[in-house]
């Protein structure tokens, strides 16, 4: 199962603004885990037991990236929203089974750590409860039931183990490990752009889009001629006159409305005027975002900016 999800200001995402679902149960493409917004990579089935879904924010390559991702120090979080009631006991047993098949046996290394994150899981799952664990960069383990804070550990090889109990080189499922690593493909609209003059063909500033609460937003992250680089927008109204260019937010509130980005506002850093905007992407032209304001003479064409993989 492929997903189209994306980078925030952090970094990469995808989203039709929709829900995946998966046997009987939905999951954000975009969710919110404490402090953390994550983006959905993939998700699937266990058995009638639960569904679940990863949420990262860097990308993947498919099911061969498992045991990097559950080894990773960064962002991540797992949630698992239960389609049948589960016992205390049953619940031990998943994670206590879960483990020995990941670690190949070896799961005695961790009991103190087992016992710590079973201390924190919830006395038994009712059918449609939500498990949240979110591992923070830095390596604190975090659980949620529904949207309350059960507790937290700090301990990155656990994390590991736990984590590979799904996307490990022996997962507890291999059908359940595809659909959660299924290849990351980025939204085409969001990212570095070249802002790039209609008349001229000269690239003015880099905007950078990225996605708040489900919509779009766009911030001039530089000015491309260096003696604009302090230029104020004095034509601006409200809030945003007299303020620094670089740095500020030109588009707001997009939301995906019939196969393109509108509903929301573009600020003309020139005139100060605030218009309705759409933009979009044609999927022979990935590199390329179309962009449309009142008074742009036209539709624009932004260029994507390429950053260096890591």
């Amino acid at each position: 199962m492929k997903r189209v999800v994306f980078y925030v200001a952090f970094f990469i995402t995808t989203l039709s603004f929709s829900q995946t679902k998966v046997g009987s149960v939905h999951f954000n493409d975009v969710d919110v885990f404490g402090d953390a917004e994550l983006m959905l990579n993939g998700a699937g089935e266990r058995e009638k037991l639960y569904a679940i879904a990863l949420y990262l924010d860097f990308e993947v390559n498919g099911p061969e990236d498992g045991v990097m991702v559950a080894e990773k120090d960064s962002n991540m979080a797992i949630t698992i929203k239960a389609t049948s009631t589960v016992d205390e006991g049953e619940l031990k047993d998943i994670i206590r089974n879960g483990l020995e098949v990941a670690t190949d046996g070896n799961s005695y290394k961790f009991e103190k750590e087992i016992r710590d994150f079973i201390n924190l899981l919830p006395k038994g799952i009712k059918k449609f409860d939500i498990i949240r664990i979110l591992h923070s960069k830095g390596g604190k383990l975090s659980v949620f039931q529904n949207k309350t804070l059960l507790g937290s550990m700090t301990n990155l090889e656990f994390k590991s183990a736990l984590f590979k109990i799904w996307l490990g080189e022996n997962p507890i499922d291999y059908d359940l490990r595809e659909n959660l690593l299924a290849a990351y493909k980025p939204n085409p609209v969001l990212g570095k752009w070249r802002m790039v003059d209609k008349k001229t063909g000269v690239a003015l500033s880099i905007a950078q889009l990225y996605v708040i609460d489900n919509k779009v937003f766009g911030t001039i992250e530089r000015m491309l001629r260096e003696s604009e680089r302090d230029d104020v927008c004095y034509e601006c109204k409200g809030d945003d006159k007299n303020k620094k260019i670089e740095g500020m937010i030109i588009i707001k509130g997009l939301q995906f409305i019939g196969g393109k980005y509108s509903g929301g506002t573009l600020t003309n850093i020139k005139t100060g005027e605030v218009t309705d905007c759409q933009i979009w992407t044609d999927e022979e032209k990935r590199d390329v975002l179309f962009v449309k304001y009142k008074g742009s003479g036209g539709v624009h064409e932004w260029r994507r900016v390429k950053e260096p993989k890591k």
